[in-house]
C-alpha cells in the first residue's frame, strides 16, 4: 500500500450551494468519518487531489490528513469518490479515518492473469461474475489488488472464491460463489427448408390443375347430320 500525505483544510459551511461555490474555485468539498468520530467537513484543492491518484497507478493509498497546514495524526482511505455521471469530474470525497491497529472491512479488485485455454483454442466465452471482494485485515495488509491465473482453464471450468489463497487478510465473500467460468460458445443455425434435408418435410408440391377440355368445335356437316338424326 502506497502512504501518501494529503493538504485539507477545515470548513464549517456546508451544503449544495458552498459545494458549488467550491468546485468552480478549483476546490473539492470532502468530510472525514470513521472511528467513532464526528463527521469532519474539509475541503482540498482539486488538482491535489487528482495528481495524488494518478501518482498511486491503481495502488491502494494510506492518506496522512494534514489539517490546515499541521499533520493531524490522522491517517485515511478513500472510502468513495462521486462523480459527475457525464463527464466523469470528481465531484465529492469521502475519507475513513482508520487506526493502523484495528482491522478494516475492505472492497479489493479481482485481476485475471492470462488467456484461458477454453477461450483461446476453444472459442469459449468468459463469464466474469465477481470483480471486487470483500475483505477484513489490518490497514497495512490490504491488498492491492487479489490476482487469478485463468490461463489453464477449460470449457466449464470455474472458479469460486473459496478457492483464492488468502494472505494476511480474511475474506468475506460467500466462499461458493462463482468469480469467472468458461462457457461454451453459443452458435445460431439459421434454418433453411430444403427438399430431401434430414429432419425437415420438403415442402409439399403444388396441386395440380387439369387443363379444361377444348370446346367441340361443330361444323357445318356435323350440324346436318345431326339435324337428319333427329328427323329420322
Amino acid at each position: 500500500m502506497k502512504e501518501v500525505t494529503l493538504q485539507v483544510h477545515a470548513r464549517t459551511a456546508t451544503g449544495k450551494g458552498v459545494a458549488r461555490k467550491l468546485r468552480s474555485n478549483g476546490k473539492l468539498p470532502a468530510v472525514i468519518y470513521g472511528h467513532n468520530e464526528e463527521p469532519v467537513p474539509v475541503e482540498l484543492e482539486q488538482h491535489r487531489l487528482s495528481s495524488t491518484m494518478r501518482q498511486a497507478e491503481g495502488e491502494k493509498l494510506l492518506i496522512n490528513l494534514n489539517i490546515d497546514g499541521k499533520d493531524s495524526g490522522k491517517k485515511a482511505l478513500i472510502k468513495d469518490i462521486q462523480r459527475d455521471p457525464v463527464s466523469g469530474k470528481i465531484l465529492h470525497v469521502d475519507f475513513q479515518h482508520i487506526s493502523m491497529d484495528e482491522k478494516i472491512k475492505i472492497e479489493v479488485p479481482i485481476k485475471l492473469e492470462g488467456t484461458a485455454e477454453g477461450v483461446k483454442n476453444f472459442g469459449g466465452i468468459m463469464a466474469w461474475n465477481i470483480r471486487r471482494i470483500m475483505v477484513s485485515c489490518l490497514p497495512a495488509d490490504i491488498p492491492d489488488k487479489i490476482s487469478l491465473d485463468v490461463s489453464e482453464m477449460k470449457i466449464h471450468d470455474s472458479i469460486h472464491v473459496k478457492e483464492i489463497t488468502a494472505g494476511k487478510f480474511e475474506i468475506l465473500d460467500d466462499p461458493e460463489e462463482t468469480i469467472v467460468s468458461i462457457i461454451p460458445p453459443t452458435i445460431i443455425k439459421e434454418k433453411v427448408a430444403a427438399e430431401g434435408e434430414e429432419g425437415e418435410e420438403a415442402p409439399e408440391a403444388a396441386p395440380e390443375v387439369e387443363e379444361a377440355a377444348e370446346p367441340e368445335v361443330i361444323s357445318e356437316k356435323k350440324a346436318e347430320e345431326r339435324e337428319k338424326e333427329k328427323k329420322e
